[in-house]
């Protein structure tokens, strides 16, 4: 590699390579990888200036079109901060909590603090030998939990360090509100990341991490069967509203076979309910076979009952009321 870069087709090579080796480690890095890599580690600061490269934190550097490529997506704005984070700990350590949520694609809160979380060894005795007189000791808006790791509990992800779906959502689930921990844990059992038994496994085995309760609780509450983040949130709120438990992903069929699946059914009352998601008719196809469907389910003597998020957020007791009222003219309620 050449000792300088000049000339525009040199920079913009150098810029391409890096990028490349950066995108190995979530698209980040350092002076001490530069040099690593066989470039010229003196550039750095003319990088920067010209806007080339942008310091993320101390010491740690990004591409510009990593950046500006992440911009309309908080998932991978929020990765790079935490690649950024774990570069600047320079000892191992993994995205976790609601990062680790995020990154993931699990279901969140937005009104959770986008707040870099990660998870590292007990290394208390090795982290004070690594401190630098020349860096702070820690990153102040970076939370940082430590905890004997089991190798099945890590991955990588996009070339990141990162706890693994189950634990993510478990850890997750900590931090959250006791609906949206349900959420997160039913999540995973919809996607067969784990088991209900795993997740209370592995909630044994944390049982220090703040805001486990939340998790146990959770735990005890979380079904396989809840498609979205509504149909975990309406579950939860109209049980506490007063019904019983529906079955969920229940199907329906009749004489021309396969009806659909009912995101929730309770049986004795001769109910479906439905979850209606803004995501969940994208086309005025989407309406016209969710209206036959609903005929066909109505001819068996099935009432359908459907509701909004506005609706179960603010007042699930009114649809409970709508459910009960449904019952009332179910052909197929059990007496």
């Amino acid at each position: 590699m050449p000792t300088s870069y000049r000339t525009a087709f040199e920079i913009q090579a150098m810029r391409q390579a890096v990028l490349t080796r950066a995108a190995a480690q979530g698209g980040v890095f350092r002076r001490e990888d530069l040099n690593a890599w066989g470039f010229d580690a003196t550039v750095l600061p003319v990088m920067v200036r010209r806007g080339h490269w942008r310091k993320l934190r101390y010491g740690v550097y990004a591409d510009a079109t990593v950046l500006d490529h992440g911009h309309n997506d908080p998932r991978q704005q929020h990765l790079t901060s935490c690649a950024a984070a774990i570069s600047a700990l320079r000892l191992p350590a993994y995205v976790f909590g609601t990062s680790a949520a995020l990154v993931h694609g699990l279901p969140l809160d937005r009104h959770i603090e986008p707040r870099p979380h990660l998870v590292r060894h007990a290394y208390r005795d090795v982290r004070a030998l690594n401190r630098s007189p020349n860096r702070p000791p820690g990153l102040a808006d970076v939370h940082v939990a430590t905890h004997d790791l089991s190798a099945e509990d890590l991955t990588v992800l996009d070339g990141v360090p990162i706890v693994g779906r189950p634990l993510a959502a478990v850890s997750a689930s900590c931090q959250s509100s006791p609906d949206w921990a349900v959420g997160l844990l039913d999540a995973v059992l919809w996607d067969g990341s784990a088991t209900l038994e795993e997740l209370q496994a592995m909630i044994d085995r944390w049982p220090l991490l703040k805001g486990i309760g939340t998790a146990r609780r959770a735990c005890l509450l979380a079904r396989p069967g809840a498609q979205t983040i509504l149909e975990s949130l309406s579950r939860v709120r109209l049980v506490r509203a007063g019904l019983d438990e529906p079955r969920l992903q229940v199907p329906f069929h009749d004489a021309a076979g396969l009806i659909g699946y009912a995101d929730m059914f309770w049986e004795h009352l001769g109910v479906i309910g439905e979850a209606d998601g803004r995501s969940k008719y994208a086309t005025r196809e989407d309406v016209f076979l969710e209206k036959v469907r609903e005929d066909r389910l109505r001819e068996l003597g099935y009432e359908v009952v459907r509701w909004t998020w506005i609706e179960i957020m603010t007042d699930p007791a009114a649809v409970v009321r709508r459910i009960i009222a449904a019952s009332r003219r179910s052909r197929r309620r059990v007496a």
